[in-house]
């Protein structure tokens, strides 16, 4: 794209008082301004996506492959794909199946383990325990055997992590790391070879455990990858990880009305507005991990009753795609591998949550409304385009699509309350 376009790109959003005499209670009459500057870069994206079954014979199937990983109509347009490195080499076959479903939609794949087999351990069991230094070297060849069976299935595998949430002591699969630990594995005899390699992946996103690898410069030399899961907080900037020139992927996170805890409400008991206003929340998650320079986010199951795909429980549908797949794929769908965040400020206290992307001769701007009030007739001003189409789901509609009038170098466009809107622009 010419500098010049770029320059003449700069974006100005105004929410401007209704001219109405009567103005619904629920419409803000505020004004407000944000400026999206196209020239200031941040982050690079590598993609947004979800995770497989991890435990179980169900994996993804080709059909539900399509509608999480296609670009069309009805599909979500996640480009990155989570499975679990079993630590039981008889149930690696069951992930080739979806695995090569990814890979044939240039979908990137992280694999995970839950826990190195019971024999490398002290407490030989693949719940808790500690993998035993003289282990270390054998673990690395046991992930260096599953990449060859992978690939030797035709199912590549592009990224591996040493562990899943190290720092998390629960009562099922698992294994404890501390960072110096993790430090010494990386610096044991042997290398992970055929895929990138992540860590530590910390239950919050523990800067002092991730830092403690990035400043062991050995230690640092052998991951490309910082990554971590946000359960209780851990969205963040992470200057030492930008100074080493590592990616940050947020690789596991899920919101599901708590109904995962023993003797909680059903999901299905829960009404649709309880329901989107959790949808709205991970949105405005992942609007935060954007905004803190991370390159990728991966939700938890992409197909489960709470998620983006039904499952066949709580009264979905096995297959559909569900309301929060479409509120998910505003990022997926749009903002694409490859594309840079571009700088957004605001004039005042801006209650809109907004980033803005660009690639080439296209921006994707997110607009979120998490409030419970219409914004009337959102401006976007000093435009030089060929084209704008917004995509608008709420509570009650799905990826809505219009085709934007430019008048005046400008379009307009309402956000109802509690509603994510994704603007195309072609310049």
């Amino acid at each position: 794209m010419k500098k010049s376009n770029f320059y003449l790109a700069l974006l100005w959003i105004f929410t401007a008082c209704s001219t109405s005499e009567d103005v619904p209670a629920n419409t803000n009459t505020s004004t407000v301004s944000l400026e999206i500057i196209p020239t200031v870069t941040y982050q690079k994206i590598t993609g947004f996506g979800g995770a497989n079954r991890m435990w179980g014979a169900m994996s993804l199937k080709p059909a539900e492959a399509q509608k999480a990983f296609g670009l069309g109509d009805n599909e979500l347009g996640m480009s990155m794909f989570r499975v679990r490195i079993s630590s039981n080499k008889n149930e690696w076959p069951i992930i080739v199946e979806a695995v090569k479903e990814a890979n044939k939609r240039g979908v990137q794949v992280l694999a995970s383990p839950w826990s190195p087999p019971s024999i490398l351990k002290d407490n030989n069991s693949d719940i808790r325990g500690v993998l035993l230094p003289e282990n270390y070297t054998a673990f690395k060849n046991y992930i260096n055997e599953f990449l060859t069976f992978m690939d030797k299935s035709g199912a590549k595998i592009d990224v591996v992590s040493i562990q899943n949430e190290p720092d998390w002591k629960p009562t099922y699969e698992s294994c404890d790391w501390t960072a110096q630990e993790m430090i010494n594995f990386l610096k044991a005899p042997g290398e992970i070879k055929g895929a990138k390699l992540a860590a530590p992946e910390s239950l919050n996103f523990n800067q002092a455990m991730t830092n403690a690898i990035l400043n062991d410069e050995e230690a640092s030399k052998k991951i490309d990858i910082v990554a971590g899961h946000t359960y209780g907080g851990g969205t963040a900037k992470f200057p030492v990880a930008e100074q080493k020139k590592k990616e940050i992927w947020m690789t596991e996170y899920l919101l599901n009305l708590n109904t995962g805890n023993p003797g909680a409400a059903k999901w299905n008991t829960y009404s649709e507005t309880a329901k989107w206003d959790e949808t709205i929340k991970m949105l405005v998650g992942i609007h935060d991990a954007m905004n803190v320079n991370w390159n990728a986010y991966i939700w938890w199951y992409l197909q489960r009753y709470y998620s983006f795909i039904g499952d066949g429980e709580e009264g979905t549908t096995f297959g559909e795609v569900l309301k929060r797949g479409y509120a998910y794929s505003h990022f997926s769908k749009f903002v694409r591998p490859g594309f840079v965040r571009i700088d957004t400020k605001s004039s005042s206290s801006f209650f809109l949550k907004t980033s803005a992307y660009k690639k080439d001769n296209q921006i994707v701007m997110v607009i979120i409304n998490p409030d419970n009030f219409i914004v009337k007739n959102v401006k976007i001003q000093s435009l030089i385009a060929s084209n704008v189409t917004s995509y608008t789901t709420t509570e009650t509609v799905n990826l809505e699509k219009k085709n934007l009038s430019i008048t005046n170098k400008s379009v307009s466009l309402d956000m109802p309350p509690k509603s994510v809107s994704t603007l195309i622009i072609n310049l």
